[in-house]
């Protein structure tokens, strides 16, 4: 028998804006029974902006293509599992919104997105959320075939995570599987305009981001499931 995975996507044109933060900053914005994730003595915020291509639920297409952008923290779970935490999962895609935010848990909002190509390869993705600009990126791709990060480093602290932690109804505590292929990374000139830290209540980062860029990758996802004794005391 193969096995299907319930849902898979593909993300196209993945662009990571990271940005370090003091580590008490996602304290406030974390769970409590979450410890959020430092390297060197910063904590991190990355905005995902990306096209989702294709989503596919038990081998059925779902949805056309649809601009995202994703703003996560990085954390470690009760049993000091690693993996990330969803601020805020961005889309005009209502489908997405929807079914997916339910499927998986997460917290998807509506945004205005718009991507737009220009010459050289480049590309400029903005978001939009109540009529102001909180994420503005131009990035022009090397042409490289890239490289996948060596695990010990920052960049694949930072882009490869395989799992995800949500919180349900009645403060259950969910964590969901995340299951992709290594990202290749390719050298990326990048300029960010606009930052959406302000978008959870976050003060402003302590440097400038850091830009990573991939062409794209295919992920599988599983619904959350609830953590041994997840419920809130």
């Amino acid at each position: 028998m193969v096995s299907v995975s319930p849902l898979r996507t593909t993300l196209d044109d993945v662009c990571f804006c990271h940005w370090p933060v003091d580590p008490d900053a996602p304290r406030l914005v974390v769970p409590d029974w979450l410890t959020v994730e430092a390297v060197d003595g910063d904590a991190w915020i990355s905005a995902v902006a990306h096209t989702v291509e294709r989503v596919r639920a038990f081998g059925v297409d779902l949805t056309r293509p649809a601009a995202a952008v994703n703003l996560r923290t990085y954390v470690r779970g009760p049993t000091d599992q690693r993996g990330v935490y969803f601020l805020g999962l961005y889309t005009d895609d209502r489908f997405t919104r929807e079914a997916a935010g339910r499927l998986l848990g997460l917290p998807y909002r509506r945004g205005r997105l718009a991507v737009r190509h220009g010459a050289g390869g480049s590309t400029r993705r903005t978001l939009d959320v109540d009529g102001r600009r909180a994420l503005d990126v131009e990035y022009t791709p090397a042409d490289s075939d890239g490289t996948t990060a060596p695990p010990d480093s920052l960049a694949g602290f930072l882009v490869e995570r395989e799992r995800y932690f949500a919180t349900g109804p009645a403060g259950t505590r969910l964590v969901g599987s995340v299951g992709h292929d290594p990202w290749r990374l390719v050298p990326v000139e990048a300029s960010v305009g606009s930052a959406p830290l302000e978008l959870v209540g976050l003060e402003g980062a302590v440097a400038d981001p850091l830009v990573h860029y991939s062409p794209g990758i295919e992920v599988s996802l599983a619904p959350p499931t609830p953590l041994a004794g997840s419920r809130r005391r």
